[in-house]
């Protein structure tokens, strides 16, 4: 009897392992190569960087992809990074596309490829507040194409301004709804302010 419990606490142990293991495979795809140091940086190639991110996974804390247009590990137990699914979640995401440094003091372009796993220093309230080098507050109405809007938990980028109240924003929303363009009101509402990155060069 003691030998039918101890293998059957085994098998359970086991099976445990063999789950865990289920949420832990796709950053062994991932890499942590060095960024590229960039002389310029334009507005037009943040929107195609980020604009080839659509369709990929969100992964909370996350930073990583590999551009098949589909979510690898969809419906991930939200807000656990243990997952290790596929995708970026909105600052990581922001922080790849505005190319900036893990170095808050840094306010150099770094680009970083899909499949490097890096998240960067910044949530969305460091965004939002305009923190690291990089980054500073801009008024709502002069935002444009691959500013921000941020809030407390939350930042996404204008990928192209609308006449209509709102803007396509192109963001790694949740684990449901993954990363993509929505149209948003973020502007007009007030939990969000304005954000931007410095040193655009076109």
């Amino acid at each position: 009897m003691r030998r039918l419990i101890v293998l059957f606490g085994i098998g359970v142990i086991l099976s445990s392992a063999a789950g865990a293991q289920a949420y832990h495979r796709f950053w062994v795809n991932c890499n942590y190569d060095a960024p590229t140091f960039m002389t310029t940086m334009t507005r037009d190639a943040a929107q195609d960087y980020a604009n080839a991110a659509r369709y990929e996974g969100y992964q909370w804390g996350g930073g990583c992809w590999n551009y098949d247009d589909v979510d690898s590990y969809p419906y991930d137990p939200p807000a656990d990074t243990s997952t290790h699914g596929e995708g970026g979640d909105c600052s990581g995401l922001t922080f790849k596309t505005w190319r900036e440094s893990t170095d808050t003091w840094r306010d150099g372009r770094y680009y970083w490829r899909a499949l490097r796993n890096v998240h960067g220093p910044y949530d969305a309230a460091s965004f939002r507040n305009g923190n690291g080098a990089p980054n500073h507050v801009v008024a709502k109405s002069t935002a444009g194409v691959m500013d921000a809007f941020a809030s407390s938990t939350h930042v996404g980028m204008v990928f192209m301004r609308s006449l209509y109240g709102g803007d396509q924003i192109v963001e790694a929303k949740c684990e449901a709804c993954g990363t993509n363009i929505f149209y948003r009101t973020y502007r007009s509402d007030s939990s969000y302010g304005g954000v931007g990155r410095w040193g655009w060069t076109g």
